[in-house]
């Protein structure tokens, strides 16, 4: 543990309780001050939300998670730089930034929260349990716990012989006393974090409130958190390390899980794009059991942070479309998921994935940004249109997107398919169409970056909704993985309440929700906006292409096969428009409700363990993709991160006919790492400033 983290607390508490000093002349102090303050619940929840505050910090709740940690679905553009640049090509060693990076933040999460446990047990100890404030007391020692236990949680993923701090460092010269064991020993160390973490999140259940005001830990965030930690042990016993079958730890996540399903009053928002834009996630209040607050108007309402100045804009680099600094990007699998293992997933794909952006654009080429109310519905000047690129046109003729850009056109400007004014015969809209064969585009994760935007100088590091930590859809598919360990798909767990097939068939089912515009037809615009000239869906599907080669897939140019095809993809056009413009005038309905989708993203309905659990690791990233890193522990935790990178790049994909050696990722960006990427070095900067601490194995 580097001094800088302690040194870090200990002047941030010197700024607020001795401000009178002159800084210019301060004396080099040995102890933080906290006799005087931190005494009263008043001044310990000032500490605890200081606690909830840094846990937005980039590498904790999964910004860099997303942007920096390659997986056999994802790679780093060749633009990436920087420390970043090694981490996300898997170059990296340990003197690492970023590895560093993810150390220390969490590690000065941990410091806050041991402050705030150690002032919280206290006050507790010297109370009676019926006294009205021991209450209070316990229940800022739960929302703490919770919150140490996470970042514990990420250590013992990243480094597993993370050295474990229990209490807060009232002396600066106590950092020397910080050890891990001997890199031999790398097991017994992740054993007692993992014991450590389980301790803490059953007290936080105990002690947390049932129902907190949002951006608080309730006791169901952190039976939660442990159902996601007691899965992530069994798994590691009985896949990863193959010392064990992990069923007292399975039967252990499925007990709290089944507790969580019965008891908790949570249930899947019907709408999947409910839960990532800030004007319709009040319906999604069942399913957020914990989010991190980002919203820009916390200040003047009622979340924790309020008057707290620390809002803003959140994670910048969720949704970016730019590829520097670490930015990724999906590779053939990372997208092809969707259409060979779950066909018509277009929701869920759509709002989680494209390379994508919002932008201002003077759509009709007036000379002026109007106001356009589908997208900026505080009448603010934001005439904007989204830039949207799709890797496999065959596959999905339907996704398109219009802008005045004439450079618009992924790779190659002179392939940009035209509509032009029938008056002037100048070019108002581009219609994106990814038909380059020899490249993908750059996928991007969007699922923060959607419209209707709320800002006029909206960008795409803007985020305008609360970050949702754990929900509600991932309960369900953590119940069906311990469900299918312990007894198969189709068997109804001791403890439990329904089969693993049932429970993972509830997230398919709603992902099948769609919003239909029941009154498209092929000859409405396709971005309804006061412009002069708009281009309809006629337009797209009777176009001439202005194409060196024409691409086969294309239609032709003829009106009556134009009004065949609007009406073969009626429905998932319709899914289209109310995903891009959520007009008013739709209905909520189930692509199994029509002959015509019937057999879109369909049920789960393999008997076999093995097949199961396989499918299962594909519908979490579909699911949750992007958030807290997901495919990347998945993996991580089933020992199989390193193997399943190097399979990704040379099996063939069926979709595309090609491994991804054939693609413009090449040898060149494709990662070639060794086992030692199984697990995270020791900062080599730590060891070299305790010599306590000792390295990980091959590190």
């Amino acid at each position: 543990m580097k001094k800088s983290i302690i040194c870090f607390l200990a002047l941030s508490m010197l700024v607020l309780f001795q401000a009178c000093e002159d800084f210019l002349e301060a004396e080099v102090k040995s102890e933080i001050p906290l006799d005087d303050f931190g005494n009263t619940l008043e001044e310990v929840s000032f500490f605890l939300t200081q606690a909830y505050i840094h846990l937005r910090d980039d590498d904790i709740h999964g910004n860099n998670y997303w942007r920096l940690l390659p997986d056999d679905f994802s790679i780093a553009p060749d633009a990436t730089t920087f420390s970043q640049f090694d981490i996300a090509k898997m170059s990296f060693d340990s003197r690492d930034g970023s590895v560093l990076t993810f150390w220390s933040d969490n590690y000065l999460g941990v410091s806050r929260t041991n402050l705030v446990i150690g002032k919280a047990v206290e006050n507790m100890e010297s109370l009676e349990q019926n006294d009205p404030d021991y209450d209070a007391w316990a229940e800022l020692s739960g929302e703490a716990r919770f919150i140490r236990a996470f970042h514990y949680f990420n250590l013992v993923r990243f480094f597993r012989n993370a050295p474990l701090i229990e209490d807060f460092f009232n002396s600066l010269d106590a950092i020397n006393t910080v050890s891990n064991l001997p890199g031999d020993q790398m097991k017994d160390q992740e054993n007692l974090l993992y014991d450590f973490i389980i301790n803490d999140l059953e007290l936080a259940a105990q002690q947390a409130s049932d129902a907190p005001v949002r951006g608080r830990v309730s006791s169901w965030a952190a039976k939660t958190l442990l159902a996601k930690v007691l899965l992530t042990r069994a798994t590691i016993e009985k896949h990863r390390d193959g010392d064990g079958d992990g069923s007292t730890y399975y039967q252990a996540a499925l007990t709290q899980l089944n507790d969580i399903i019965d008891n908790g009053g949570f249930s899947l928002t019907p709408y999947y794009p409910d839960l990532f834009y800030r004007d319709n996630q009040g319906n999604a209040t069942n399913e957020i059991i914990f989010a991190l607050e980002y919203h820009a108007e916390d200040n003047s309402e009622n979340g924790l942070f309020v008057n707290s100045g620390l809002n803003g804009s959140g994670p910048e680099e969720f949704g970016t479309t730019a590829g520097a600094n670490g930015g990724k990007q999906l590779t053939d699998w990372g997208i092809s998921v969707f259409d060979l293992e779950s066909p018509g997933d277009i929701v869920r794909r759509f709002w989680s994935f494209e390379n994508a952006g919002m932008e201002s654009l003077d759509l009709d080429d007036d000379g002026t940004i109007e106001d356009f109310t589908p997208f900026c519905p505080d009448g603010s000047d934001c005439e904007v249109a989204g830039v949207s690129q799709e890797p496999y046109p065959w596959t999905r003729p339907y996704w398109f997107e219009l802008i005045h850009d004439n450079n618009a056109f992924r790779n190659s400007p002179s392939g940009i398919d035209v509509v032009t004014d029938p008056v002037s015969g100048e070019p108002v809209f581009s219609i994106i169409w990814a038909r380059n064969d020899d490249k993908l585009p750059g996928i991007r994760l969007m699922k923060y970056r959607r419209t209707p935007l709320r800002q006029s100088g909206y960008t795409d590091a803007t985020y305008d909704a609360d970050l949702p930590i754990l929900r509600y859809a991932e309960v369900l598919l953590m119940y069906a993985e311990a469900g299918n360990e312990l007894g198969g798909p189709n068997t109804v767990p001791s403890g439990g309440s329904m089969s693993p097939l049932v429970a993972v068939n509830m997230v398919r089912a709603r992902a099948r929700n769609f919003m239909l515009y029941p009154a498209l037809t092929v000859d409405d615009p396709i971005i309804s906006t006061s412009t002069s000239y708009t281009a309809t869906y006629r337009d797209v599907y009777s176009r001439v292409p202005e194409v060196a080669v024409a691409d086969p897939h294309v239609p032709a140019t003829d009106d009556a096969l134009a009004d065949q095809i609007f009406n073969d993809n009626f429905y998932a056009i319709s899914a289209f428009k109310a995903l891009r413009e959520m007009p008013t005038s739709t209905e909520l309905v189930n692509f199994a409700d029509f002959p015509e989708t019937a057999d879109w993203v369909p049920d789960f309905a393999t008997s076999d363990q093995a097949r199961f659990r396989e499918d299962l690791l594909d519908e979490r990233y579909r699911e949750l993709a992007g958030e807290q890193g997901v495919r990347f522990f998945d993996l991580f935790r089933y020992g199989r991160y390193v193997d399943n990178i190097l399979a990704a790049q040379t099996t063939i994909n069926p979709l595309t006919g090609r491994s991804i050696s054939d693609t413009h990722y090449g040898t060149e960006l494709m990662p070639n790492p060794d086992q030692r990427f199984n697990y995270f070095p020791v900062p080599q900067r730590e060891i070299d400033q305790n010599s306590d601490l000792n390295q990980n194995p091959g590190w």
